[in-house]
């Protein structure tokens, strides 16, 4: 893995007298004043995070045109499809319509498209297939607003189509029943980041309030996994969604989410969103990456504890392969770029042995490790499909946009992205983005850098300000947990840990204040602790003993200077 080095840029002072103004210990408003709080009441609204940020549904375009249409099919008794994403917000998604719709009465059938054969969004083998089994109302989860074609049939067959989704819109729009989306032209939703399980919360929001139902609170359990799962900022509404759904999370009797906690190692009423990113996330991936992500979806809505346990356990041994063949993978795709001397401003790896359900690893692992947008790819012989993820400075979509003539599907979001195309088009196109990226990117460094909240002592870490750092979760995209530098620490002994022995379990000590620390894949840099550390870290607990305890998660250190 590239073991480049990151730039430390510490965040500047708030301005003179913004402490007293604010009303909070220096400490505490300068982390307020680095998440962008200016005023006492907006530090108030941030640090509640209650109702007030929940916006009306009804300020999307097309909401009470597609609640009535529902509450005719449920009263009907009409056959509704939902058809959804194969990722984890489009599962979590499509478990959320399924499961609120069922509770109303509703008949419903889920449909997950299957990665290889159909791909991202709605596609017409779906739509004759749902026709078939008597669908009268087809609603989409985190697709549909680009799915102009697939429409038309599902018209043409009887169908009306109410499209819930997140992404951005084509100048045509599709001629759907109803078109529900914060991008639309037409929205007046002041909130434009909900992803695709918080579009489908607020449809079912809407539809409770005009049945005069009190919305079941269980499904922000979903919200929060589909919109930490999609990256969604979590600001305003999301911050709201997402920790009101932490605390369902930590208290759920829902049986695959339990399952699935315990398969990795998590305990329930500890999980937040780091452990719900690299413990229950990853498995609610795997299916779609490796099988059916309906094996995924059955286990969220599964009402037998003997079956959440046996999908589970499937997941589990699809997660152990998934590890394997990314590993085996991203050491083929850094060969692929170590053979250049220069690296170039874009990464495009490929091979015809990658299957489609790792390449978004892949090209994360290596946009993460060099610094640049990275594009990996299964060549097949007549098609080929390809992830991307990208860096802030490089929108990817739009480079991808440049060259819409090549490709058979594109889509994404400015720094995740994916497409099929004609095997024999890849070399234009990697001269495309090639092109587009070295002009793009001239003037940027490419590395990463490490943003530091503040500089303080290890002693700095007081009950009362450990609360305070803790009251400004959930952390993710937009706002990231605090991090913070500490000089001159010693470290007292370190030790490497992890399969590979990429990781450096340590205890830290300065000026009387001990505290575990642990460095994940940080391995290279051991020999670094065998003096006084500059170390930066963010901070939480280590709740794997009888009593949690505090702990640091470092980010980065060198030999202190």
């Amino acid at each position: 893995m590239s073991t480049m080095s990151k730039r430390w840029v510490l965040r500047e002072f708030p301005p003179f007298g913004f402490a007293k103004e604010l009303g909070y210990t220096p400490f505490h408003a300068h982390l307020l004043y680095n998440r962008g709080i200016c005023t006492a009441e907006d530090a108030e609204l941030f640090l509640n995070s209650d109702e007030r940020h929940l916006n009306d549904p009804k300020l999307l375009p097309d909401m009470e045109r597609a609640v009535a249409r529902v509450q005719k099919a449920v009263k009907d008794k009409e056959h509704i499809g939902v058809f959804g994403d194969f990722d984890a917000d489009g599962i979590t998604g499509t478990a959320l319509l399924t499961s609120a719709l069922r509770d109303l009465g509703a008949r419903v059938t889920p449909y997950l498209p299957d990665r290889v054969d159909e791909g991202h969004g709605l596609n017409n083998d779906a739509v004759n297939l749902l026709h078939q089994s008597g669908v009268s109302l087809l609603i989409t989860v985190d697709c549909g607003a680009t799915s102009i074609a697939e429409v038309d049939l599902a018209s043409e067959l009887g169908i009306d189509t109410i499209i819930t989704d997140h992404h951005s819109v084509l100048p045509t729009l599709p001629a759907s029943y109803s078109l529900i989306n914060p991008r639309h032209p037409d929205s007046r939703y002041p909130f434009g980041d909900l992803t695709g399980v918080g579009m489908s919360f607020k449809l079912i929001e809407a539809l409770h309030s005009a049945m005069e139902l009190e919305w079941p609170e269980h499904l922000l359990e979903f919200v929060a996994l589909g919109t930490v799962a999609d990256v969604g900022p979590l600001t305003g509404e999301n911050r709201f969604l997402v920790r009101r759904g932490l605390e369902r999370l930590n208290r759920t009797d829902n049986l695959g989410i339990r399952a699935l906690a315990a398969s990795a190692r998590l305990k329930i009423g500890s999980l937040d969103t780091e452990s719900l990113s690299f413990g229950i996330i990853p498995r609610l991936n795997v299916a779609g990456r490796l099988g059916s992500a309906g094996i995924s979806l059955e286990l969220l809505t599964t009402e037998s504890q003997e079956k959440a346990q046996s999908l589970a356990g499937e997941i589990e041994g699809q997660n152990r392969q998934r590890q394997q063949l990314t590993r085996s993978a991203v050491i083929e795709a850094e060969e692929q770029v170590n053979q250049s001397d220069d690296l170039p401003s874009i990464l495009i790896v490929k091979s015809k042995d990658w299957i489609p359900g790792v390449l978004g690893l892949i090209a994360g692992r290596l946009s993460e490790g060099y610094y640049r947008p990275a594009i990996a790819i299964s060549v097949g012989e007549q098609t080929s499909r390809a992830s991307a993820r990208s860096i802030p400075e490089f929108d990817i979509v739009s480079a991808l946009g440049k060259s819409a003539h090549l490709f058979d599907r594109h889509g994404g979001h400015p720094q995740a992205a994916g497409f099929t195309i004609p095997t024999e088009s890849l070399p234009e196109l990697e001269r495309n983005l090639v092109s587009i990226a070295a002009e793009k990117l001239a003037d940027h460094e490419l590395s990463p850098s490490l943003e530091i909240d503040c500089e303080v002592r290890l002693s700095a870490f007081t009950q009362q300000n450990f609360d305070f750092i803790q009251s400004l979760a959930p952390f993710g995209e937009a706002n990231p947990a605090p991090a913070f530098l500490s000089r001159g620490v010693r470290v007292l002994d370190a030790s490497l840990v992890g399969a590979s022995r990429q990781h450096i379990r340590m205890r830290l000590q300065q000026q009387g204040a001990t505290i575990s620390a642990i460095a994940f894949n940080l391995g290279y840099k051991v020999n670094e602790t065998r003096g006084p550390v500059d170390v930066v870290y963010t901070v939480g607990l280590d709740t794997w003993g009888a009593h949690p305890r505090l702990q640091l998660t470092v980010q980065d250190l060198r030999a202190a200077r």
